[in-house]
């Protein structure tokens, strides 16, 4: 079969060496000069290799609507076509927030259960590159873009654990965005099981076969579901009864409850003992530049929540804040609502200190409701945000926006976060 992969990232590489491996005539091709080296040539993307291509299978990145897609026989996700060759059972986690946890969450518990476990997707690595090995369980990051150009792609279990606004300059509207949320569902069949979060409006009406277990703090109202009480896990219905305790002695945010929630649920319904997801959750250091602890200054405590990068992302960390808050954020707009966010928590933040692309436009929204300060850099951001703070309160950086105006990624911008705090003992 003739494939043309574009892309020369990560997935881009793995996906033409996998492609190569399986016999398929491949040309790896991109819209830029671009070196992959000797054993993969990169050429530039021309009209004749949509016409040649069998099947185009293009980077998340690149847009559904690009014109050279148009021109396409066939196009297929990474993800699709890796998930035809795996032959293991396919757990696969979508949400706006906490995919990354959860998926770390449940491939270590499989880990520790005993399971031959692997792990992939939109987290590292590219899931085609799990196919050679084909663990007999595949625990699968899978976001919004990776599920526009999928045709069979059917999970044993899929997890959606929320859906808030994001990447509206991607999406036409909020409806489209929760349409390719909700499409890891539509493959599934009576044997599958869809986990779903009961609380989240979007997700009341999930369309398909699967079975349907819930989660929430409170009881679900799926008949199969996990809800938090004190501080255990429990369970109901079909699968009822106690789960893993919660870890005590450090302060856990309610995203971080929630993925553990959706975590144990997944592990209950593979029949895993309760004790090995207590000790995974115990052990839990957390994802770094999620909701992590940076520094306490003069009895202020500074948080690095840099992957915080939709406003659905910062509520969930503000809804789990206790101090006032000295909140830094902004960035590369995305066309998030700030205003609610400022209106319900306006008795909680202290200052809000706005940075980046969408500075001007956040501040507008959010001027009404809390007292705000611009700064040109990270450096100055957390400077008026330590001359702000008081003792007992938390400097929380959770931008609500991407990274890419002044910083190269969500992981760099927390990197200077945390060299700014520490300049200042």
């Amino acid at each position: 079969m003739r494939v043309v992969v574009w892309g020369t990232g990560r997935t881009g590489l793995d996906t033409a060496r996998e492609m190569i491996r399986q016999g398929h005539e491949v040309r790896l091709v991109d819209e830029k000069p671009a070196q992959a080296g000797p054993d993969l040539p990169v050429t530039l993307l021309s009209k004749d290799d949509m016409l040649w291509a069998e099947i185009v299978i293009p980077s998340p990145g690149i847009p559904r609507f690009h014109p050279m897609l148009g021109r396409a026989k066939k196009v297929l996700s990474e993800v699709e076509v890796a998930s035809s060759l795996l032959t293991g059972t396919l757990i696969a986690i979508t949400g706006t927030n906490g995919k990354t946890t959860t998926t770390t969450l449940i491939h270590e518990i499989l880990c520790r259960a005993g399971f031959d476990a692997g792990i992939g997707g939109n987290i590292s690595p590219p899931l085609i590159s799990l196919v050679e090995r084909n663990p007999r369980y595949v625990v699968a990051e899978i976001s919004t873009f990776q599920m526009e150009w999928i045709e069979r792609f059917r999970p044993h279990i899929g997890v959606c654990l929320n859906i808030t606004p994001d990447h509206l300059d991607r999406y036409r509207d909020m409806d489209e965005y929760v349409l390719y949320k909700k499409i890891m569902f539509k493959n599934q069949g009576e044997d599958d099981i869809a986990v779903l979060n009961d609380s989240d409006p979007y997700l009341k009406d999930v369309d398909g076969r699967a079975r349907r277990a819930g989660f929430s703090f409170s009881a679900p109202s799926s008949q199969d579901g996990a809800f938090i009480e004190g501080s255990r896990i429990f369970f109901q219905g079909s699968i009822e009864g106690p789960g893993p305790l919660l870890p005590q002695g450090r302060e856990l945010g309610n995203g971080l409850k929630e993925d553990m929630l959706a975590s144990a649920l997944v592990a209950r319904l593979l029949d895993i003992d309760s004790e090995a997801a207590q000790e995974v959750f115990a052990a839990f250091p957390g994802i770094h530049h999620r909701y992590e602890h940076v520094a306490t200054i003069d009895g202020v405590t500074f948080v690095d929540d840099s992957k915080a990068t939709n406003v659905g992302a910062l509520e969930t960390a503000l809804s789990g804040m206790q101090s006032r808050v000295i909140l830094i954020l902004g960035g590369k707009d995305k066309g998030g609502d700030f205003s609610h966010i400022a209106k319900r928590f306006r008795e909680k933040i202290r200052l809000a200190v706005v940075l980046g692309e969408a500075a001007g436009r956040i501040s507008q929204e959010v001027a009404d409701f809390v007292e705000t300060k611009a700064a040109p850099d990270m450096q100055q951001a957390v400077k008026a945000a330590f001359e702000k703070a008081e003792s007992g309160d938390t400097v929380l950086l959770s931008p609500g926006c991407a990274s890419f105006d002044m910083f190269n990624s969500y992981a760099h911008r927390g990197d200077v976060f945390r060299q700014c705090v520490h300049s200042i003992r």
